[in-house]
């Protein structure tokens, strides 16, 4: 299938593509610890497999722009090879990518996160971004787009890290990242903070070495390809249909103004 990957496109090629596309696709990954059994740049692998197969999904509407491959992880700083931004570094970033490719002529962004350290400040940055350049910016934690596949498929009390979840869909999107004969379990400190993970209103600021000891939630044991498919599939849909919404929100007022005049 095509997709507009700008990474590997050439200035003519972009030139021509822009014909056509209405949205840019930015990836936002992190470069952080994910227990024994996942390669640290998880996120950033799991960010940008997912947007490639968005930008095939959604051709020729779309360009992905090249991955975040850093995020704002201060909370795994405890473990080794953990890179962590600052939330104004990555404001910053996001900044200016959307200003450059507005500067081409593109006006609606969406910020596709793989990293829940992100949420908050992408959260910051698309309103910041938006009206500063007066675009339409959305953003997503693209598994928050398969809810209904995950609430279904996993029982463990605690995942979102490491878990059966992110290996499952490591597995599906980029299977050279997992160490399979390593696969575990979470080995969980019993502390306030892992407890306070799921409140419904309340979070806690906490380092992830206080409540994992190996840095891992969940059971890695569970994570399947099937899973994983079912998982990204749902996403992908969900993502997908979203963004025809998305485009067609200026579309149709640009063929009621024409209409009245």
């Amino acid at each position: 299938m095509q997709s507009y990957i700008l990474s590997k496109m050439t200035w003519p090629e972009i030139e021509e593509a822009l014909k056509t596309v209405k949205l840019a696709i930015i990836p936002v990954g992190a470069q952080e610890q994910h227990g024994h059994h996942l390669a640290e740049g998880c996120d950033s692998y799991r960010a940008e497999e997912f947007c490639r197969l968005l930008g095939e999904r959604n051709f020729p509407n779309v360009v992905v722009a090249p991955n975040i491959n850093y995020g704002v992880s201060p909370h795994h700083m405890d473990f080794p090879g953990t890179i962590t931004l600052q939330p104004e570094t990555l404001i910053a970033l996001l900044d200016d990518i959307v200003n450059s490719l507005q500067h081409h002529g593109i006006k609606k962004f969406l910020f596709i996160n793989a990293h829940g350290g992100n949420t908050t400040t992408i959260a910051v940055a698309a309103e910041k971004i938006a009206r500063k350049y007066d675009v339409a910016v959305a953003h997503s934690k693209f598994v928050d787009a398969a809810k209904e596949v995950i609430e279904a498929e996993i029982d463990s009390p605690y995942f979102g890290h490491a878990c059966e979840r992110e290996v499952s869909e490591s597995l599906y999107l980029k299977p050279e990242i997992v160490r399979v004969d390593k696969l575990q379990q979470a080995d969980y400190v019993d502390a306030f903070a892992l407890k306070q993970t799921k409140s419904n209103f309340v979070k806690v600021v906490h380092q992830f070495k206080d409540i994992t000891r190996n840095g891992n939630l969940g059971d890695g044991t569970k994570g399947s390809y099937e899973l994983g498919e079912k998982i990204i599939q749902q996403a992908l849909s969900n993502l997908s249909e979203f963004i025809e919404e998305f485009i067609a929100v200026e579309e149709n007022s640009e063929k009621e103004v024409l209409h009245r005049d």
